[in-house]
C-alpha cells in the first residue's frame, strides 16, 4: 500500500531528486574545492620557496640549519635546504608536525635528516635549475606528500635548492571538512524535501481521498456527494468533472428507474402473464397474472415445476410459434424467445402466457353448433323438397290436402329463415345468450303436427311412423319452434338409422308430477 500511495512517491521522486543533484554538486564542488586548494597551496609553496631561495642565496651553509625551523614556521609548510650535490644541509621537522596532526598522532613519515644524500630523478632536475613540483607518494619522505622544490641561485649558478614539503592529510582534512558540510546540507534538503513533499501530497491526495469516498457511496447508490472545489488547478478541474459525472449519474438514474417503474406496471398491469426463467427451471421474474394463470408463487430464484419446463422449452425451441400447457382444467397458451445477453449462469427466456380455456370451448361450441345447424337445414329443405315435388306432382287428394302442403312449405320455410338468423346470432349463442320465444305450448298437438309433417318423408324411405300420446298431457311453457327443432332432429336420426320396412314410434306420456317425457326410436319388424 505504501508503495502504492501518492504520497510515498512524490516523496521518493523530491528525495530522489535531491539526492541526484546533491551529489551530482557535490561530487563536482569536491573536485573544484580539491584542484583550487591544490593550486592554491602549490601557488603559495612556490612563491614562498622563491622567496626563500632568494633570501638565502647569499647566506652561508652554517646559517641555513638554524634558519630551517623559522622559515618552515613562517611557510607553514616543512622546510628542507640541498647543496648542489643533493645532501641535506637542513631540513625542518615542521612538515612532520603537521603530518601528525592531521593523521590523527600517528605518523609514519621519514624525515630525511643532515648529510643525507638525495639523487632521485626530482632532485637532478632542480639542481639543473627548473622549479619542480610533485604531488603523491615520495620515496624521500615514505608518505603521500605535496613538494614544490626551487632551486637557489647565485648569479647564475645553482648552489642548492629550497624544498618545500606538506603531507597530503592536510589536503584530505580540508576537503573531509568539505564532504561532511555537503552532507549535512544534503539531509538538511533530504528534510526539507520530505516536508514538501507532504505538503505537497496532502493538497493533491484530499480531493482524491474524497473522491474515493463519494464514488464507493455512488457505487452503494447515494448520488448526494459533492466533492469540494478549492482550486483552478487540474486537480479542481477534475473535481468539478467528478461533481458533473455524479449529478448525470443521479439524473441517468432517476430516469431509468422512472421507466424501470413504467415498465414494471405496464408489465404488471396487462392481463397476459408474463415470466422470465433461465432454461436450467429457475425463475427470475413473473407477473401477478403468471401466478394467477398457474396458481404458484413464482417467487424469483424458485424452480418452476418439471410439468411446465418441457412445454416451456420446447416453446422456446420453437420461437415465434404458439404453443399449448395443459394445467389442469386450464389451456394455457404460451409464446416464448430467449433473452441474448441476458447477465445470468445459462441461457434465459421469456414467455407471454394466455388463457385460451374458454376461446377452447367457444371453438368446439361454434363446432358443434355449425355441425347441428347444416344437420338442421338439410331437415326443413328436405320438407320443402318432398311437398313442393308432392304438390307438383298433383299428390295432393284435395284443396285441403293441397292447403296443408303448403303450409308445410311455409312453416319450414319460416324454421329455415330462424336457423339463417340463428347464424348471425352465432356469438350469442356459443356465449349462452340465446332468447327464447316463450309461450303456452299442448305438447300432444305439436308431436301430432310433427309426425304428420315427417309421415311423407318416411313413406318414402319405406319407413312407418305411429303415434303414441297420452290424451291427459297437461299444458307446459317453452318455445314451440325450439322444440318442434329437436322432435325433427331426433326423428331425422331415426330415419337415418332405421333400416328400410322399419318402424319409428313417437311415445309421451306423464310420469310424476309435472313431468315429461318424450321418446324417438327405431322399432324394427
Amino acid at each position: 500500500m505504501i508503495r502504492q500511495s501518492i504520497t510515498a512517491r512524490l516523496w521518493l521522486l523530491l528525495v530522489s531528486l535531491v539526492v541526484i543533484s546533491l551529489l551530482t554538486v557535490g561530487f563536482s564542488l569536491h573536485h573544484l574545492l580539491e584542484s583550487y586548494y591544490y593550486r592554491q597551496q602549490v601557488e603559495t609553496m612556490l612563491a614562498r620557496g622563491e622567496m626563500l631561495a632568494h633570501s638565502l642565496a647569499n647566506n652561508d651553509n652554517g646559517n641555513l640549519a638554524a634558519q630551517a625551523e623559522i622559515l618552515g614556521k613562517l611557510a607553514d609548510t616543512g622546510v628542507m635546504f640541498i647543496d648542489r650535490r643533493g645532501e641535506v644541509i637542513s631540513c625542518s621537522s615542521n612538515g612532520a608536525g603537521m603530518g601528525m596532526e592531521h593523521m590523527g598522532g600517528h605518523s609514519s613519515m621519514h624525515m630525511p635528516t643532515t648529510g643525507m644524500h638525495l639523487n632521485d630523478a626530482d632532485i637532478e632536475q632542480v639542481l639543473q635549475g627548473t622549479n619542480v613540483i610533485k604531488r603523491g607518494y615520495q620515496e624521500t619522505f615514505k608518505a603521500d606528500m605535496l613538494t614544490v622544490a626551487v632551486p637557489v641561485r647565485v648569479d647564475t649558478a645553482v648552489t642548492g635548492a629550497v624544498i618545500l614539503f606538506a603531507p597530503q592529510a592536510s589536503l584530505s582534512a580540508a576537503m573531509a571538512a568539505v564532504d561532511r558540510l555537503i552532507l549535512y546540507a544534503g539531509l538538511g534538503a533530504v528534510l526539507l524535501a520530505t516536508i514538501l513533499a507532504l505538503f505537497a501530497a496532502r493538497r493533491v491526495t484530499r480531493p482524491l481521498k474524497q473522491m474515493h469516498l463519494i464514488a464507493l457511496k455512488m457505487a452503494r447508490g447515494d448520488f448526494s456527494g459533492r466533492v469540494p472545489v478549492t482550486s483552478e488547478d487540474e486537480i479542481g478541474r477534475l473535481a468539478r468533472s467528478f461533481n458533473h459525472l455524479s449529478a448525470e449519474l443521479a439524473h441517468s438514474i432517476t430516469a431509468l428507474s422512472r421507466e424501470k417503474e413504467k415498465l414494471n406496471r405496464v408489465v404488471r398491469g396487462i392481463t397476459d402473464g408474463v415470466l422470465a426463467f433461465e432454461l436450467n427451471v429457475r425463475v427470475f421474474f413473473s407477473n401477478p397474472q403468471a401466478e394467477k394463470l398457474f396458481d404458484l408463487e413464482l417467487v424469483p430464484g424458485t424452480s418452476l415445476p418439471a410439468a411446465l419446463m418441457a412445454p416451456l422449452q420446447a416453446a422456446v425451441a420453437g420461437e415465434g410459434t404458439t404453443g399449448e400447457i395443459k394445467w389442469g382444467q386450464q389451456v394455457i397458451a404460451v409464446r416464448a424467445a430467449p433473452l441474448p445477453g441476458e447477465e445470468t449462469r445459462s441461457q434465459a427466456a421469456v414467455a407471454i402466457l394466455q388463457d385460451v380455456t374458454r376461446q377452447k370451448q367457444l371453438d368446439q361450441l361454434r363446432r358443434e353448433f355449425l355441425a347441428s345447424v347444416s344437420h338442421e337445414l338439410r331437415t326443413p329443405l328436405s320438407f320443402i323438397q318432398g311437398y313442393a315435388e308432392a304438390l307438383t306432382d298433383g299428390m295432393a287428394a284435395g284443396e285441403k290436402e293441397r292447403q296443408e302442403y303448403t303450409g308445410i312449405i311455409l312453416a319450414e320455410a319460416r324454421r329455415l329463415r330462424r336457423l339463417i338468423e340463428d347464424l348471425f346470432d352465432l356469438n350469442k349463442m356459443a356465449a349462452g345468450h340465446l332468447t327464447l320465444d316463450l309461450a303456452t305450448i299442448d305438447m300432444g298437438e305439436l308431436l301430432t303436427g310433427v309426425a304428420r309433417k315427417y309421415q311423407p318423408l318416411l313413406a318414402e324411405q319405406n319407413l312407418s311412423l305411429a303415434t303414441e300420446i297420452a290424451p291427459s298431457l297437461p299444458l307446459i311453457k317453452g318455445d314451440a319452434g325450439r322444440l318442434e327443432q329437436i322432435m325433427i332432429n331426433l326423428l331425422d336420426n331415426a330415419r337415418h338409422h332405421t333400416p328400410a320396412g322399419g318402424k319409428i314410434i313417437i311415445a309421451a306420456n306423464r310420469t310424476g308430477v309435472g313431468g315429461l317425457s318424450k321418446l324417438a326410436a327405431p322399432v324394427s319388424d
